[in-house]
């Protein structure tokens, strides 16, 4: 395998991608809501909740990410061993850079995602199944334990509440996850590299995007009896959720 080759087929992985959210850690509508960024082009969001029965992490980040865990966790006062859950958006390698650093926590993902984040199943996107070949990706081990949420669901932690919605398309077991009035649609959109607008996901490294602009427009009526402050995309863009960020979604 050349070196180039796989450098050159990363980088078109993170083509495109802009920093909205900059310089590490800030808190994301309420306190105890923090994200943080990982390195590179490749801005990888990471988030951090605080909840009743501990601190649960929506997606891992890439390069750099167990900084930049650990700094979302100490803007809530929060370690690690706080982490009682991760929530992942996909299994796409930039989004579980950090299983490590919280392998204790029990990870929780989509129908029919559990056998792509142990690689047992390839991607469909032409881009980070071209990247998986080039360079084989970093996906959490045996020591995992993972859990398969389907369809709209609740996740229950002490008196709050984490819910999961189903956004096939991305990836087949793509979920967008509603934690203290943000809600995280990891990949199911993207964002326009220069006005930074959202979008709906990119072709190149969806296993559908047909299907993930359809997931979008189903979304909206499924989150709308919840309290929604903001939509964030897996990689550092938040909007407030107002009709304007719905109609560039296609929702």
């Amino acid at each position: 395998m050349r070196r180039g080759a796989a450098a050159a087929a990363l980088a078109l992985a993170c083509a495109g991608c802009a920093h909205g959210v900059r310089d590490g850690v800030r808190t994301l509508v309420t306190p105890t809501t923090a994200v943080a960024t990982t390195n590179g082009a490749n801005a990888s969001l990471i988030l951090a909740a605080r909840t009743d029965a501990g601190v649960v992490v929506v997606d891992l980040g890439w390069r750099g990410a167990e900084r930049a865990l650990d700094g979302a966790l100490a803007s809530l006062g929060a370690t690690r061993r706080d982490v009682v859950a991760v929530l992942l958006t996909h299994a796409h390698r930039d989004h579980v850079g950090a299983w490590r650093a919280v392998a204790h926590a029990p990870f929780h993902v989509g129908a029919g995602e559990a056998a792509r984040l142990a690689g047992r199943t390839p991607h469909r996107g032409w881009i980070p199944r071209l990247a998986d070949r080039l360079r084989r990706p970093d996906l959490p081990d045996a020591r995992v334990r993972v859990r398969e949420v389907a369809g709209d669901t609740a996740l229950v932690f002490g008196r709050d509440t984490v819910r999961a919605f189903a956004l096939p398309g991305h990836t087949a077991g793509s979920v967008a996850w509603l934690v203290g009035g943000v809600l995280l649609v990891g990949d199911g959109a993207s964002h326009g590299p220069l006005d930074g607008r959202h979008r709906p996901a990119r072709r190149g490294f969806s296993d559908d995007a047909g299907a993930a602009r359809r997931s979008l427009a189903r979304l909206r009526a499924a989150v709308a009896p919840h309290v929604v402050r903001a939509v964030c995309t897996a990689h550092a863009r938040c909007a407030p959720a107002d009709p304007a960020t719905w109609r560039r979604l296609g929702g």
